[in-house]
């Protein structure tokens, strides 16, 4: 707070200078806007948790500010670096492993980059950091599900497989370990994307509409993910940040495309393919059949095998 406080009283930016740009205000805003909430939620109990965040949308707003300033174009939207928020903005992703961790892809500042390159130890509060202090930074999974659920989904296949021979149905034991768990994988990932294409299909039934999308950022979300940020004028005048998700690889984006939007609160919103309405119903189509097949495999293999042997 404090060091972002200083930025804002240090900075040279007058919103009254003539030729300023309209933009270059809006960043400006946007800045204090962000220290005021951090401001408030510091003091909040219920709201403390935000305040980086808030502190992060702040220092983009710079970042933004400084680049229309220079005549730059916007740079890629990173997260704070990951070792000293006071750092800044990153400039660039890097790997990097905890004592005896694993390695994992961070956001990190410029000077902490060449650190990393060359081996050095990085800085916290403005020396460098011990290992016991890098061991107690919050860390970004490195990917794959948790441990504790991986234990639990085995232990519970484990468990109905020795119930199962307990019961004298050794044929169905290794059936349950093998079949069950990959139809109840198929299940999950078919009714998350029924689901939520039904979900899609329903908001653009009833608010969505066809819009220009003119691209603004690129940014990547707390779990590494890569996303473009387009801007969409909705049907009242204003305009609204819409979100598309690019994958591990940015790619170069396009810099206008036609979107279904689908209005949401808080100022954003959802941006669909202009296929949408085609493909969404298509999707639902192809998914329904493959849920209640595979949930109907999987729910004759656990529990209604051992129902049987029971009940014989």
């Amino acid at each position: 707070m404090t060091a972002f406080g200083e930025l804002l009283a240090e900075h040279s930016f007058a919103p009254s200078d003539p030729g300023t740009p309209p933009e270059a205000v809006d960043d400006w805003a946007r800045a204090l806007d962000a220290y005021d909430a951090a401001s408030r939620a510091l003091h909040r109990r219920k709201q403390v948790r935000s305040v980086p965040q808030l502190l992060q949308q702040g220092m983009n707003a710079l970042v933004d500010l400084d680049a229309r300033l220079a005549g730059e174009p916007l740079p890629q939207r990173l997260p704070v670096c990951f070792f000293d928020a006071r750092h800044g903005p990153s400039t660039t992703e890097a790997w990097w492993a905890p004592r005896d961790g694993a390695k994992r892809l961070i956001a990190v500042c410029a000077a902490d980059a060449i650190r990393l390159r060359e081996g050095s130890p990085c800085l916290l509060g403005g020396r460098p950091a011990s290992d016991e202090e890098l061991d107690s930074l919050p860390l970004r999974s490195a990917g794959g599900l948790p441990l504790p659920w991986m234990i639990g989904v085995l232990g519970v296949l484990f468990g109905y497989a020795a119930a199962l021979a307990a019961v004298g149905d050794g044929p169905g034991a290794f059936v349950a370990l093998i079949v069950a768990g990959t139809t109840g994988t198929v299940a999950c990932l078919s009714g998350s994307l029924v689901v939520s294409a039904i979900v899609d299909l329903w908001a653009l039934m009833r608010r969505g509409h066809l819009a220009q999308a003119t691209f603004a950022r690129s940014t990547v979300s707390p779990r590494g993910a890569h996303e473009h940020i387009y801007v969409v004028t909705d049907t009242s005048g204003r305009q609204q940040e819409c979100t598309r998700h690019a994958g591990s690889s940015p790619g170069k984006p396009v810099p206008i495309r036609s979107v279904w939007y689908l209005p949401k609160t808080g100022g954003k919103g959802k941006a669909l393919n202009s296929w949408s309405p085609v493909w969404l119903p298509l999707r639902i189509l192809v998914g329904l059949p493959v849920l209640v097949s595979s949930a109907a495999v999987t729910l004759y293999l656990l529990p209604g095998r051992l129902i049987i042997a029971l009940l014989r």
